[in-house]
């Protein structure tokens, strides 16, 4: 499995505008992305125009060359560029375990 995390910093008048986007976004990337299993959006407590999204895929493949490329990815980022402040960081995983309830 890979995992992408990816740290977004939204701008605060911004908020509302990119839970409805990244919702949207993950929702689809779900319904449409054979390969994509797993796509978690989180808010920081402390800091609501901070957010966390945690995706896993079949392989880096699936997150590569499908998720990227899709032209609702496009959409994606254009829209939520002017909500973001700074360039959002993204780190790539290799899943080794998942422990889940």
């Amino acid at each position: 499995m890979f995992v992408v995390a990816a740290d977004f910093r939204i701008k605060p008048d911004r908020i509302e505008d990119f839970k409805k986007l990244i919702d949207w976004q993950s929702s689809r990337s779900i319904a449409e992305e054979k390969g994509c299993l797993q796509f978690d959006v989180c808010q920081r407590e402390d800091e609501p125009g901070t957010f966390l999204l945690y995706e896993v895929y079949t392989d880096a493949a699936a997150f590569d060359e499908d998720h990227l490329n899709v032209p609702r990815f496009e959409a994606f980022l254009g829209r939520a560029k002017p909500m973001i402040e700074g360039d959002p960081v993204i780190t790539r995983f290799n899943r080794l375990f998942a422990n889940t309830k």
